[in-house]
């Protein structure tokens, strides 16, 4: 026999209203010491101002967002390179290759010598 849809709707509620006022109990019980007073030895602090919280926060983050940015185009900006999306990759090279059309041939035969290196019994 299956439950009626307003019946499973009532159950899933009642799990997510336990499942909050768990979570809610949990966090008042661990949160009263956050709230203690400081140690009788520690200096007073000062309250943060929140441009200065906002700006440690945030503003460093960014700040380091930009510089990796920066240091990640920069290069390819020197070469001249398109950085846009989308735009032509480079095209084949081959690192530490002949920089003219001066390739070795490949074999073209079982009794050719040419191609790279060979070895013979």
């Amino acid at each position: 026999m299956n439950p009626s849809p307003t019946a499973a709707a009532v159950r899933r509620l009642a799990t997510v209203s336990v499942a909050l006022a768990a979570t809610g109990a949990t966090t008042l019980m661990f949160a009263g010491p956050a709230s203690a007073e400081p140690a009788e030895g520690w200096p007073a602090t000062e309250p943060v101002d929140g441009l200065n919280a906002l700006l440690l926060l945030g503003g460093i983050p960014l700040l380091l967002f930009v510089v990796i940015a920066v240091l990640t185009y920069l290069p390819a900006m020197v070469r001249g390179e398109s950085i846009a999306p989308g735009s032509q990759g480079v095209e084949d090279q081959w690192l530490g290759g002949p920089r003219t059309s001066g390739e070795l041939a490949a074999p073209d035969g079982e009794t050719s010598a040419a191609g790279g290196a060979s070895g013979r019994w």
